[in-house]
């Protein structure tokens, strides 16, 4: 007697093996096969589900090239009415635009309730044909299932709205559409030949970016009435690189943003430890800024090499290197500085301390024959002093005020 090998309901009993099948290297793996094919069947089952259907217009002809999409619903026993405390709007979880005969299928929607909408939330269509979420029918989406749900508009639409980004698209590029009358934003992604594309939305006026966001690429503002949009252009313009250094006089430089600002464009640029910068910038004229540093500190001076752009960052039409940002520091900031003790003569004595803060960052100095080391100034605040060299020693906590500060540190016995 064999075994029976169990999956979920289905039995299959091993059978006895005949002199022919001694010779068939698969053989004795049949009865498994079958059950893992059958294991695998279930695993590839959907997961997901799928809404078809045609939208029509108000007259019952088809409304092509329009936005629909499945929105989750809240629980039953709960109405979009009851506010936000009880159902809050989630992103679409899936969305098309309708074929040239007004078919619509929304694929991998994950099980659960949903509305289905045509056009824009603000002015949208919800199904079976009403203009209130509260009225609208939900349709319960398991996996593997497909629903068929056919409606017509409840308004009239207005023009197509299309475009083009131009010289050329980087990767996950897409424009987004927002305007005062509708409670959402519309992303469309933007085709490998730059060309994008919405559809029909409603009548009034609009605003649409490109993102990710470029450097002096703005807002294009439009108004979308009964004829179609199709001249809307996203021109990018050519960065150049701008590279430098922070110079800090009387102090260290604390934690801040670095940002270069037109009238059209704000980019920021980090600063890194060792006080250098890269921006990338359209041609025009930058203003700089140094922000989020603790009260006292303050922009002096721009260079770039010998002249001064304090005014104004000029970025022409190559890259811009060598621009020196001085920046002040408080008067009598406090200086900061300790002995070290119990170093055993027949080991290395530690070369340096790290002192790291919220507000600084990382500082550091190097330690003398004697044990001392002095970090100069610093700003006030808490600090972790560490030496590096010294892993066993646990980080002693530092609090600068306005007052000269000294830290004993005690190393730990060997």
């Amino acid at each position: 007697m064999y075994p029976t090998i169990r999956t979920g309901t289905i039995k299959v009993r091993a059978a006895s093996w005949g002199a022919s099948e001694r010779y068939n290297p698969f053989g004795m793996n049949l009865a498994l096969m079958a059950i893992l094919g059958i294991v695998l069947q279930a695993s590839a089952a959907p997961r997901t589900g799928t809404v078809t259907g045609q939208l029509q217009t108000r007259e019952g002809a088809p409304a092509a090239a329009v936005r629909v999409f499945a929105l989750g619903a809240p629980p039953p026993g709960v109405r979009p009415e009851d506010g936000t405390q009880y159902y809050t709007v989630p992103p679409p979880a899936s969305t098309t635009v309708t074929d040239e005969q007004g078919r619509y299928r929304l694929t991998n929607i994950p099980p659960g309730r949903y509305y289905i909408v045509a056009g824009a939330l603000g002015q949208a269509t919800y199904h079976p044909g009403v203009d209130d979420s509260n009225r609208a029918t939900v349709v319960q989406v398991t996996a593997g299932s497909t629903a068929n749900m056919d409606f017509k508009l409840v308004s009239q639409l207005g023009g197509r709205v299309s475009g083009r980004v131009r010289p050329q698209v980087g990767p996950s590029e897409r424009v987004v559409l927002s305007a005062v009358r509708l409670s959402e934003i519309i992303e469309m992604p933007v085709r490998p030949d730059g060309t994008f594309e919405f559809g029909h939305v409603p009548k009034g006026s609009y605003l649409l970016n490109l993102f990710p966001l470029l450097p002096g690429l703005g807002s294009l503002a439009f108004e979308v009435g009964d004829a179609d949009i199709t001249s809307l252009e996203f021109v990018k313009p050519t960065l150049h690189t701008v590279t430098g250094r922070i110079v800090v006089q009387n102090g260290p430089l604390p934690n801040g943003l670095l940002a270069f600002y037109t009238n059209e464009s704000y980019v920021a640029a980090t600063i890194n430890p060792d006080r250098t910068f890269t921006a990338h910038l359209q041609s025009a004229r930058h203003r700089v800024d140094v922000a989020g540093m603790p009260g006292g500190y303050s922009l002096m001076t721009v260079r770039v090499g010998s002249t001064d752009a304090t005014e104004g960052l000029t970025v022409g039409e190559s890259d811009v290197s060598d621009v020196v940002i001085t920046v002040s520091a408080p008067r009598a900031l406090p200086r900061v500085g300790g002995r070290i003790a119990g170093v055993p003569t027949a080991q290395v004595k530690p070369t340096r301390v790290e002192m790291t803060g919220p507000i600084v960052g990382k500082v550091q100095a190097n330690v003398d024959k004697d044990g001392s080391f002095t970090f100069g100034t610093l700003t006030p605040g808490r600090y972790d002093l560490r030496v590096p060299d010294v892993p066993a020693l646990t980080p002693i906590s530092v609090v600068v005020g306005w007052d000269p500060v000294t830290v004993p540190v005690t190393l730990p016995a060997p």
